[in-house]
């Protein structure tokens, strides 16, 4: 009989709302990693999705990247943010589907994808105070830290919300929760999306490890604790009330003692201000 981690990985394959995210974000991935492409080839792959491309001009319009004339075409967005940072806004773009579910229960995938991007927000800030370079992948990684809890929601709604319930009754985690029900996390489940998406190694180990960053990268380390900073804020929320605790190796690993918390933590809110524009 097929345990429940197979059964769950089975119908990862089989959901349907996952097939068109991949493909975008892997053709994309692929060009950018292609040092002969230009603008105007980037441009071109965004234009062909009509709804991507009017959501990227939304966001690069938007407060969050603050230029002063309206950008009106997906190639003079590329030149001005960079390959990186546009993929970041397909990545989000993309990613905002999946939140798009109808809840049920206890479930709010709003106040999730809240939870998500208000991470992303603070991994980036946190990369820059530590003086982290791969502020981008840190935003990506953030946003999709809690993608299992979003495909956990769909594949297995009861188990769900039974984890939810037991979380709330016992005043403990959802991660907590769920090991004790299902013997599989949404950490996992996240890891084995992003492995289907074919995205970087590094951004894998974070999401697979956000909970248990001991030996991790450092970027696992940064998501770690700027899903902690991004409770702490009260962003969002992703399924419990409860404060996980901070590894001491991943506060080590970054060197937290060394950071002005009060400083940072005002930095984080003033860029979530601005990533607000995301939510509407």
């Amino acid at each position: 009989m097929p345990s429940l981690r197979d059964d769950i990985e089975s119908r990862l394959h089989s959901l349907k709302s996952l097939h068109t995210q991949p493909a975008v974000i892997a053709k994309i991935t692929q060009m950018l990693q292609n040092p002969a492409t230009n603008a105007e080839e980037l441009g071109m792959a965004i234009r062909a999705d009509q709804v991507l491309a009017s959501r990227v001009l939304k966001l690069v319009n938007s407060a969050f990247y603050g230029f002063p004339g309206r950008i009106g075409s997906i190639s003079h967005a590329v030149i001005l943010l960079g390959f990186s940072t546009v993929k970041n806004i397909v990545l989000t773009a993309s990613v905002l589907e999946l939140f798009a579910v109808r809840g049920g229960g206890k479930f709010n995938a709003h106040e999730v994808w809240k939870h998500s991007l208000a991470c992303g927000v603070a991994a980036q800030c946190l990369a820059r105070a530590v003086k982290y370079e791969g502020q981008e992948e840190c935003f990506v990684a953030g946003l999709l830290h809690d993608i299992g809890k979003v495909i956990m929601f769909q594949i297995v709604p009861n188990e769900f919300n039974n984890v939810i319930e037991c979380a709330d009754k016992t005043k403990t985690l959802f991660y907590d929760s769920e090991c004790k029900l299902l013997g599989i996390s949404h950490q996992q489940i996240g890891g084995m999306l992003i492995e289907q998406w074919r995205l970087p190694t590094k951004i894998l180990d974070a999401v697979a490890n956000h909970h248990t960053p001991h030996g991790g990268s450092l970027l696992t380390a940064v998501v770690h604790c700027a899903d902690i900073f991004a409770r702490a804020l009260g962003y969002g929320n992703g399924g419990d009330n409860k404060m996980p605790k901070v590894s001491d190796s991943a506060w080590e690993s970054l060197g937290l003692d060394g950071v002005n918390l009060e400083k940072l933590l005002g930095s984080i809110g003033k860029e979530w201000e601005k990533a607000e524009v995301y939510l509407r």
